[in-house]
């Protein structure tokens, strides 16, 4: 049995032919740099939601790539309001059955930023037939009680 490829230089040898049982092993090793990304189970949707007040105000997008049983979320979002922050939130559901929530808030008036990018995963991974629907809302958060919240927009998992 032949021993195991070490350096850089007995990949030159393997290339010679001193050792061809290694040189694919060889190769894939130097070849190989990490875990390939999860392929999406279905199609992405793009995904966009402006402010109740005006897109100006505040907007969000980005994209959502749909996996068996979660969905991987990533996008950008802006406030453009003063003396208010704005807030994304991102629902999924089962059917009617929430699963799970994940907000993100931009403010240009505070360490936050004015644009906030955001990627995340949500669902529950143990959930069998997983989530099929996201709900996305943008909301102006005003520091008295007033809060506007846009339409809801749904995407589904096709």
């Amino acid at each position: 049995m032949s021993a195991p490829v070490e350096a850089a230089s007995d990949l030159v040898k393997v290339a010679a032919g001193v050792r061809p049982a290694a040189t694919l092993a060889a190769a894939t090793a130097v070849v190989a740099t990490g875990p390939a990304p999860a392929q999406a189970a279905w199609a992405s949707d793009y995904f966009s939601v402006d402010s109740p007040i005006g897109y100006a105000n505040g907007a969000a997008f980005g994209d959502i790539y749909w996996y068996n049983r979660t969905a991987y979320v990533n996008g950008v979002m802006t406030d453009h309001r003063a003396n208010t922050n704005t807030t994304l939130a991102f629902e999924a559901y089962a059917g009617p059955t929430k699963i799970a929530t994940e907000t993100r808030t931009a403010n240009d008036e505070s360490e936050l930023g004015d644009w906030v990018k955001y990627d995340f995963t949500i669902g529950d991974p143990n959930l069998v037939g997983g989530i099929d629907r996201i709900k996305v809302t943008i909301c102006h958060n005003y520091y008295n009680p007033a809060k506007f919240c846009s339409i809801p927009k749904n995407y589904m998992r096709d």
